[in-house]
């Protein structure tokens, strides 16, 4: 096998698992978005509000209701600030790119 060919099967396996850490991330905090919501809507009324508090029915409804939509804005809330401050391990900076082509051109 060539060199040539056996880079591009490397490439191509690094970006294979690029992709799925990627997919596993965005998947993991779908769940998180669908399910905590709901996980506490149904927990806080049962335990909190109507177990605890003895609120009407009405009234536990309209707390859990607020309390999942808190829920939802922290999920929300956590996969913007992974998305927006996520730092990629397997490509180098582009400061450190740009030095080295610079360092290539003074030595030709």
């Amino acid at each position: 096998m060539s060199k040539s060919k056996l880079n591009k099967s490397t490439i191509s396996k690094a970006e294979q698992r690029a992709e799925y850490r990627t997919f596993k991330t965005v998947f993991s905090y779908c769940i998180l978005i669908i399910v905590l919501p709901v996980l506490t809507f149904f927990t806080s009324k049962h335990w909190l509000f109507d177990g605890l508090l003895q609120l009407s029915s009405v009234t536990s409804n309209i707390y859990s209701a607020v309390s999942a939509v808190v829920a939802l804005h922290v999920a929300l809330f956590l996969f913007i600030y992974k998305a927006y401050f996520a730092v990629s391990n397997d490509s180098p900076d582009i400061g450190s790119r740009d030095r080295g082509e610079k360092v290539a051109q003074k030595q030709d």
